[in-house]
């Protein structure tokens, strides 16, 4: 093992790589200077990615190995990039991002050290890894004639549509399962059937993420040895939001580097919200003897005690930020639950100022983005914001639309990262070249490969520019009246690698040039955001489920309440039980799908920084419960 320790006297060095940031308290201190392998789970808004990314520069000053490097894995890219953009901000920082480091997601890292080269051993072709693609494509090839049993099958199960759009492999020997419903029995022709259809899949190289873990598991079992390269390639590995980890994704990284390498996990076991059920009772964090960060800079006293309430563990959350707004419940009552998230928004200027709500983003959240249910409405987002649905409905139509992936950019940009972008174009330019049958593409099963093909092709800049020119400008290259402009810019781009012979009328008459422009992604945009005016000021926010906004800071948030289906209860509802201090049951004494639903409330209630608001229907909070709010600061207001 090479691992690099710290001391106290490195510290020092803080006040000048990160000046920004305050680690005095004892706490952050320790979880700094620890060497060895260990968990921390910190409260929301504790700063725990920029922590992260200040003891990964105090690493890279001291990291003297030129082909070991330290790994560092998150589950999304917003905290691959906050992190990667901490460590550009210095020389040793930014060695960081280049071999022999590696900062990721889990899944790229699975990816790119174990899943890809596996299928590439096995020849096997990859369009993409996309969950989004894979449930359209299978959709599409249920209307064989081949699949009409099987969709009477379907048809008569309860989440038949689930079971056929989220099938994926499991273990080295690719065992079929499915994340949604539950699979016939092994035997029968509806199981033989929904093989069929996931080998298809497989063959024209269509991949859920949860596929490539099947793959890595089928690398280490072909190359035992893997696991000693990789872990002596990586002695110190840090691991973000380690809460959100499956017990297939902890069990496959701890096969290669528990007691091996330096492992430190980081995350908040009660933002769990993202959970595969199957075996989460072998997840081991945070393992014993973790460390504590208890203290949010995030919001005040009146939120902290909020979002303690609820908080599954029942460790309390210290509240250290500046907010002095005290949280209000919006009641509603059933004809006027259109007005909520608009009276919202005029509530947000009533309270703060023009520079409180531009310090961050304003958005409304709920738990369940659609569904049916025999309860009043209140169930899910659209019931409160019906554009919601029908924007929901253009967006799944952007993963394999040319317009969809290259004007999309304000949602790529703001749901993810730059290096999103790109790959959305990149992918767009592949679908091209192939409708195209470019010579190009012949062997590029994935859109990454792209730079690498046109360099091995002896033209490498004119796919870099067309890529960097709809990166940047793609937008406005898709409004309406552009079409033919665009499409022209990219025959153009393309030219040295198109067939030769292939006119311009033939190749934009391509069919990948089908489909709506920037006219349909648009309205996607708009249908996930409210404008509002009020006071002589207007606020524009966004609107998007819990689980789509996780990780966020916000000026101002509300959660909208939403039913929980099996739980059979209003979530909202049922956490005002235990934020008014009456509930007759402790929150682990309730059954698991209310606790899921309370460990969505706690993510929900964390994210606002000055102002929080609830939103429930008045039928559902009783006179003695709204008493006790309003006796603990609570203001209420009837929509």
């Amino acid at each position: 093992m090479s691992a690099v320790n710290l001391e106290l006297v490195d510290l020092a060095d803080l006040t000048t790589l990160v000046k920004d940031l305050n680690f005095d308290d004892v706490e952050r201190r320790s979880a700094l200077l620890e060497n060895g392998s260990r968990d921390f789970n910190a409260v929301p808004g504790s700063g725990k990615t920029s922590l992260l990314a200040a003891k990964l520069l105090l690493l890279a000053k001291k990291w003297p190995h030129a082909r070991r490097g330290i790994c560092v894995l998150s589950h999304t890219n917003v905290a691959r990039d906050e992190i990667a953009r901490r460590l550009a901000g210095s020389s040793e920082g930014a060695q960081l991002l280049s071999y022999p480091h590696f900062v990721g997601t889990i899944h790229a890292f699975v990816n790119q050290f174990f899943s890809m080269p596996m299928l590439r051993s096995l020849g096997q072709k990859v369009d993409v890894i996309d969950d989004v693609v894979f449930a359209d494509r299978a959709k599409s090839l249920l209307q064989l004639g081949m699949f009409s049993g099987l969709r009477v099958y379907l048809e008569n199960q309860n989440n038949g549509d689930g079971i056929a759009t989220s099938l994926f492999y499991r273990t080295a020997d690719l065992q079929l399962q499915v994340e949604s419903g539950k699979l016939p029995g092994t035997h029968t022709a509806s199981y033989k059937s929904l093989m069929t259809l996931k080998k298809m899949l497989t063959k024209d190289g269509i991949f859920r993420h949860r596929d490539m873990f099947a793959y890595a598991d089928r690398a280490l079992n072909t190359c035992p040895h893997l696991v000693d390269v990789v872990h002596r390639r990586f002695p110190m590995v840090f691991i973000d939001e380690m809460q959100d980890t499956s017990w297939d994704q902890e069990s496959f990284l701890n096969r290669i580097f528990d007691r091996k390498s330096v492992m430190q996990r980081f995350g908040d076991v009660d933002q769990k919200i993202l959970s595969d059920e199957e075996n989460a009772d072998l997840l081991t964090f945070p393992r014993s003897g973790y460390g504590c960060i208890s203290t949010s800079k995030r919001f005040g006293p009146a939120i902290a005690s909020a979002v303690s309430s609820v908080r599954l563990s029942g460790n309390a959350v210290v509240g250290e930020g500046s907010g002095t707004h005290a949280p209000i419940l919006l009641l509603y009552s059933t004809a006027d639950i259109a007005k909520v998230v608009p009276h919202y928004g005029r509530l947000v200027i009533d309270r703060l100022t023009e520079e409180e709500a531009a310090a961050r983003e304003v958005k409304a959240m709920c738990t369940r983005k659609s569904g049916e249910g025999k309860v009043a409405v209140g169930r899910h987002l659209v019931d409160y914001w019906q554009a919601y649905g029908e924007g929901q409905q253009i967006a799944s139509m952007r993963s394999e639309s040319f317009w969809g992936l290259v004007g999309d950019a304000k949602r790529t940009l703001r749901e993810a990262s730059l290096n999103s972008r790109v790959a959305d174009v990149r992918r767009a330019l592949l679908l091209v070249l192939r409708a195209a049958a470019s010579p190009l593409v012949s062997g590029v099963r994935d859109a990454r490969a792209l730079p690498r093909a046109a360099r091995e092709f002896g033209a490498s800049g004119p796919i870099e520019g067309i890529t960097r020119h709809l990166a940047i400008s793609g937008e406005q290259l898709c409004g309406v009246g552009q079409r033919d402009s665009t499409i022209e810019l990219v025959y153009v781009g393309l030219q040295p690698y198109l067939p030769n012979g292939l006119e311009f009328d033939k190749f934009s008459a391509l069919s990948v040039f089908d489909g709506p422009g920037l006219q349909g992604t648009t309205n996607s945009a708009a249908s996930a955001r409210c404008q509002v005016s009020h006071l002589g000021r207007s606020l524009e926010f966004g609107l998007g489920t819990t689980a789509g906004m996780k990780g966020e800071t916000h000026s101002a948030s509300l959660v909208l309440e939403a039913y929980g289906g099996t739980s059979r209860k209003f979530d909202v509802a049922l956490g005002l039980e235990y934020i008014a201090g009456i509930a007759s049951k402790k929150l682990d004494m309730l059954p698991k799908t209310q606790q899921a639903q309370m460990r969505n409330l706690y993510v929900a209630m964390s994210r606002p920084a000055a102002l929080l608001c609830l939103a429930a229907n008045e039928e559902r909070v009783p006179p003695g419960l709204r008493t006790m709010l309003l006796s603990k600061g609570w203001h209420i207001e009837v929509v």
